[in-house]
């Protein structure tokens, strides 16, 4: 097989296999199927809704972008026009109201006009970054070159990368550390709000410095000895911190957004950068892994302190067991990476213990 169409064939196999997801997300629960029920259209031409939820309008988009990318770069490798584009965009219209439209015959699933639009924006989006990622070999080449004079070599270090971009999706999640735990439901409670202080959950102070203190602990064990500097860091963690907002403002209104800062965030991340730039400080070289470990460890311990994860039904955490449905929204799909993240991230450290063990 040439070069050109192995290629064509891994695209191929990205595109069919994220579609089947996307079939599975959008035709879920399958035992709620009601084959006695008529097909109804008449979803395309109603008004649309009053209300939409930023979640919604989130994951619709985003789940839709991969889609497009894949199509456009297995459809039109070599030449990308703006009518190319659109006819992506058809694709995906397409294949998003059928999806809606089978949801007429599935119980408790609601079409949605509005789910069609803001999934073919996502495949709009997605065809858009195609080519741009197809004629900018340069700038993939800077971001190769980047990360090997950065990070460490091997695939391992690889693993752990996409493992801090994980981290990035899991603070959409409405649970401890993300910005907006539990302020959906109970109410924001910011640091000048009175008897705030005195109200403190030391849990979740707990649960917001070892975070960052793990984030960034776990990002400068990637580093290479000589590029890991109690700046460098300090970047990584701040960067971490940015991103937190960033996510919480996605999620709430702007106006709502300084209330985020309750004395648990404050006193959390403050504590947690803290704790990922001493040892680095300390050594003047990348933290010890078993420390790494040791931080990994006591987050994923902290955070059982909320309770059992998937299964406790004390509405301090989702009971996945009988609602299930909350993984279609991107809140729910965050907190599952939340929940499994300090452990995927431990086994990566332990794993860059046993490669450098022969090295000792």
């Amino acid at each position: 097989m040439t070069a050109p169409a192995k290629l064509r064939s891994i695209w191929a196999l990205l595109f069919l296999s994220y579609s089947a997801l996307l079939m599975g997300g959008s035709l879920y629960p399958f035992h709620l199927w009601d084959p006695l029920r008529a097909v109804d259209f008449s979803f395309l031409l109603a008004a649309w809704p009053i209300t939409v939820t930023r979640t919604d309008l989130i994951t619709n988009v985003l789940i839709y972008v991969p889609f497009g990318l894949f199509a456009a770069r297995l459809f039109f490798r070599r030449h990308f026009s703006l009518a190319d584009w659109l006819l992506i965009c058809l694709i995906g219209a397409l294949f998003s109201g059928a999806m809606e439209t089978l949801q007429s015959i599935i119980r408790d699933r609601v079409a949605s006009n509005f789910d069609v639009a803001s999934n073919v924006l996502g495949v709009a989006i997605g065809a858009a970054i195609a080519p741009w990622l197809a004629s900018h070999s340069r700038s993939m080449a800077w971001l190769a070159a980047t990360r090997q004079h950065w990070f460490r070599s091997g695939w391992i270090t690889n693993a752990g990368l996409i493992l801090i971009m994980l981290w990035a999706i899991s603070q959409f999640s409405l649970q401890a550390p993300s910005l907006v735990a539990g302020g959906l439901q109970s109410g924001f409670k910011p640091f000048w709000a009175g008897q705030s202080l005195q109200n403190l959950d030391a849990v979740v102070t707990l649960i917001f410095a070892l975070e960052i203190a793990s984030i960034g602990l776990f990002g400068a064990l990637l580093m290479r000895p000589g590029k890991c500097t109690p700046v460098a860091v300090t970047v990584f963690a701040v960067a971490a911190m940015l991103f937190k907002i960033t996510a919480a403002a996605l999620l709430v209104k702007l106006a709502i957004l300084p209330r985020l800062v309750s004395w648990e965030v404050l006193l959390g991340m403050g504590g947690g950068i803290l704790l990922a730039i001493t040892p680095v400080a300390w050594r003047g070289q990348p933290p010890a892994a078993p420390l790494v470990a040791g931080a990994l460890a006591a987050l994923g311990f902290a955070k059982l302190l909320r309770g059992l994860p998937f299964i406790t039904a004390s509405g301090l955490t989702p009971d996945l067991a009988s609602q299930p449905e909350v993984l279609l929204n991107i809140t729910g799909f965050g907190y599952v990476i939340a929940e499994v993240w300090p452990y995927l991230a431990l086994g990566c450290t332990l794993a860059l213990i046993e490669q450098d063990e022969p090295l000792k």
